[in-house]
């Protein structure tokens, strides 16, 4: 459990910052979209003619003259793009931070096992994983409300879900990947949330990379995949979680049996 303290008290600013500035900034484009409303029309005509560049962001596919759909494509992306990298920053900075700012050696006095260390410090980033999401999903919600708009309760709370399954399986992979290192590479772990987002994309524009949705957690949390039906693949979801928490196995595993840097 102080573990667990320690991880929350010690990645909090982080953490805040970063919920604000995301939360706030889907609150600000929601109170555009008021003004916006009368040219959306126009809007979805002009994206849908741009090619490759609107299936990238799946903009030919998503009605722009909605709130929810104007909710998905401008503040969608910003709650992947954003949360899918502070999701990789408290997965990453996890195990080898120990080792590269050589805490390894009081850690491990400690009366506990290494697996019940990565343990606790999985639950803590699971847990602020979760008051992201929660925060974004409540400031949506209070958003939504603020511009007078209806909400489509299934399609926003199934979307949000997405997006909190996906931030989940970026924070364990990232995790499970930081048991193999023995200094913390932020770089390394935001440029794999932005490659996995990336590759999403490149599945938008090309058919025959659609197995991609195999590789990406964000296929599965597309706004452009569950808004306009209001279904979500949970067959890939259950999948890649299972394939984050088998690395995050992989990496206890191997964290258990190396040979610490102090």
């Amino acid at each position: 459990m102080r573990i667990f303290q320690h991880e929350l008290r010690q990645n909090r600013k982080t953490l805040l910052i970063w919920t604000a500035v995301i939360a706030g900034m889907n609150f600000i484009f929601m109170m555009i979209y008021p003004q916006m409303a009368d040219q959306a029309a126009e809007m979805t005509e002009v994206y849908a003619n741009l090619g490759g560049f609107s299936a990238a962001f799946g903009m030919d596919r998503i009605d722009l003259t909605t709130a929810i759909g104007f909710y998905g494509i401008e503040a969608g992306a910003v709650l992947s793009i954003g949360g899918g990298m502070l999701a990789a920053i408290l997965g990453g900075g996890m195990l080898c931070k120990e080792e590269g700012g050589h805490t390894a050696e009081f850690l491990f006095t400690m009366p506990v096992s290494r697996t019940w260390v990565i343990l606790w410090k999985a639950l803590a980033a699971f847990v602020m994983v979760l008051f992201f999401n929660v925060v974004c999903t409540t400031v949506g919600i209070g958003a939504f409300a603020a511009a007078g708009e209806n909400m489509e309760w299934k399609k926003f709370l199934l979307y949000h879900f997405a997006q909190f399954c996906m931030h989940t399986e970026v924070m364990l992979l990232c995790m499970g990947i930081s048991a193999f290192l023995r200094k913390m590479s932020m770089g390394l772990f935001i440029g794999m949330s932005m490659c996995l987002y990336f590759l999403q994309l490149f599945r938008n524009v090309s058919d025959q990379a659609d197995w991609l949705k195999y590789v990406t957690p964000y296929s599965y949390s597309d706004a452009a995949g569950i808004l306009p039906g209001g279904n979500v693949e949970w067959g890939l979801v259950l999948s890649g979680l299972c394939c984050a928490a088998a690395v995050l196995a992989a990496g206890a595993w191997i964290y258990n049996r190396k040979d610490l840097a102090a």
